[in-house]
């Protein structure tokens, strides 16, 4: 996959409750980099399935999934983590979490779910 494949950032939100905005950003190696902000609950778990399913479909080299912005991570969301991360093994594409806030740590360290994950602090790393 090329960053041609992809446009070069799109974007995909609820008009309606405008809980969680997601961006999909490609790059030159074939990575893709989606980017939450809001809330990851029952409601708009869905939403980030749909756009991480395609992204994954699409076998870019890595996926890393910018969680930086969001400030709640329920247990849907934590599901859609987690089968994702299935997802990504078993397409044999690279999983990167990038978490800033305390409560999407906390989220996955008391579940143990943070052991899954490569996590960093950094889009670069």
């Amino acid at each position: 996959m090329t960053a041609a494949d992809l446009p070069a950032e799109t974007s995909v939100g609820d008009p309606f409750y405008d809980l969680l905005a997601l961006s999909t950003r490609a790059a030159e190696d074939g990575a893709v980099t989606v980017t939450a902000a809001g809330e990851v609950d029952t409601f708009t778990a869905p939403l980030l399935r749909s756009v991480l399913d395609t992204q994954l479909q699409r076998q870019p080299t890595e996926l890393v999934i910018d969680l930086s912005e969001v400030q709640f991570l329920g247990s849907a969301g934590l599901a859609v983590l987690v089968e994702t991360y299935k997802s990504a093994r078993d397409r044999d594409v690279g999983l990167r979490l990038i978490i800033t806030t305390g409560a999407v740590a906390r989220a996955l360290t008391v579940t143990g779910l943070i052991d899954l994950f490569t996590v960093t602090d950094d889009a670069h790393r």
